[in-house]
C-alpha cells in the first residue's frame, strides 16, 4: 500500500514563526515535520510514498529527495497552480495502483493504517476515515457518525462546546476514490467526503490514541511537547 502524502500547505498562521517555509518542513523538535511522518509510516511497514507538492516543492524535493536517507521510496506529483487536496489526489492518479492510504501533511495519528485499510475493506467501502476523540472540538470540525457509518461533517463552530469526534486526516481508499474527484480544483474534505458519506460508502473508524497537527500555532506547540525526536 502506497501513502499519499497532501503536503501543498501554505502555512500561513505559522509564517510568523517559519516564514515561508513550506508547512510540512516545519521543524518539530528540530526535524522537519514531513520527515517525521515518513519515518512513521516506514515504521509500519509503508515504505512508498507520493508527496503531493504545490507550495514550496523545490524546498521539499531538496530536503528528501528520493526518500533513501529516510529509508522509503519518493514519487512527487507537484501542481502548477493551487488545486485544493481534492484536486491534488486528482493529479496524481498516475500513481494509484492499488488501495492508497491518504495523509494531511500536517497531521499525524496513532491510526494504525493497516487496520484502517482491513476495516474499509470489510465493510466493501470506498474509503474510511481515522475519527479521534478531542475533548473540546470548538476549534474543529466534527464528525456525527452512528457505529461507523458517517452522517455527516460539522464546519467547525466556536459557540460548540464539550467533546466531539473529528476527522484526524488519515484515510484508506480504494482506486474507487479517483471516479468521484472532479478534474480541476477542490476540496476532499468539503467537496467529496460529504457524497461518498451520503450513498453510504464512507466508513469512520474510531481510534482510541491521540493525534496532532501542526496548522496553528497552539497546535503545533502542542505537539512539540508531547512528541519525541
Amino acid at each position: 500500500m502506497k501513502a499519499f502524502v497532501l503536503a501543498g500547505g501554505l502555512g500561513t498562521r505559522l509564517r510568523p514563526r517559519f516564514g515561508d517555509l513550506p508547512k510540512a518542513l516545519a521543524p518539530l523538535q528540530g526535524r522537519p515535520f514531513l520527515a517525521r511522518q515518513l519515518s512513521w509510516l516506514r515504521d509500519r511497514g509503508i515504505t512508498q510514498s507520493v508527496i503531493l507538492a504545490g507550495y514550496g516543492a523545490d524546498q521539499l524535493r531538496e530536503t528528501l529527495g528520493d526518500g533513501e536517507s529516510l529509508g522509503v521510496k519518493l514519487e512527487w506529483s507537484v501542481e502548477s497552480e493551487p488545486l485544493g487536496t481534492g484536486g491534488a489526489l486528482k493529479l496524481a492518479e498516475r500513481f494509484v495502483d492499488g488501495p492508497v492510504l491518504v495523509v494531511n501533511g500536517d497531521t499525524l495519528g496513532d491510526a494504525d493504517p493497516w487496520k484502517l485499510e482491513r476495516d474499509r475493506w470489510e465493510r466493501g467501502a470506498t474509503g474510511a476515515v481515522a475519527l479521534y476523540r478531542v475533548e473540546d472540538a470548538a476549534a474543529r470540525g466534527r464528525v456525527e457518525h452512528e457505529g461507523d457509518r458517517i452522517l455527516r461533517f460539522v464546519e467547525k463552530d466556536p459557540d460548540f462546546r464539550g467533546p466531539a469526534w473529528v476527522n484526524g486526516g488519515q484515510y484508506a481508499f480504494s482506486p474507487e476514490l479517483w471516479r468521484h474527484l472532479p478534474e480541476g480544483a477542490s476540496s476532499l474534505e468539503r467537496d467529496v467526503l460529504p457524497v461518498l458519506a451520503e450513498k453510504g460508502t464512507l466508513a469512520g473508524i474510531e481510534n482510541e490514541g491521540k493525534f496532532w497537527d501542526i496548522g496553528t500555532p497552539e497546535d503545533f506547540e502542542r505537539a512539540e511537547r508531547e512528541l519525541r525526536a
